[in-house]
């Protein structure tokens, strides 16, 4: 019977790393982050320009017409859930080290 013999969990991790940072390079060389930022500030521009335009027209002015709001929820319940969980632990942990303090400043 031979044993299989398991390869070593630093060379997979270093592995793994090595992936990942060559995808961000890739991403990086090819331009994906600079041409978000372009179109953001394209539409920034766009948006500077109605603005204009509104104000020589005389047209009443919101400005939240003019904004891009973009912001995406992405959570989820199990999102939701690690964060209530977070909080809770946290209020737990915070009251539980003001009572050990208090015990102890009662001691001393």
């Amino acid at each position: 019977m031979s044993k299989k013999k398991k390869g070593n969990v630093f060379l997979k991790i270093l592995g793994c790393l090595f992936v990942i940072f060559l995808a961000l390079f890739i991403a990086n060389i090819s331009g994906y982050y600079e041409g978000k930022i372009r179109e953001q500030v394209t539409v920034t521009e766009e948006g500077i320009k109605a603005f204009e335009e509104a104000i020589k027209n005389g047209e009443n002015i919101d400005i939240s017409s003019f904004l891009n709001d973009a912001t995406i929820d992405y959570s989820s319940s199990m999102s939701n859930l690690g964060d209530n969980l977070t909080y809770g632990l946290e209020n737990f942990i915070s009251k539980g080290m003001g009572f050990v303090v208090d015990v102890l400043k009662s001691l001393f």
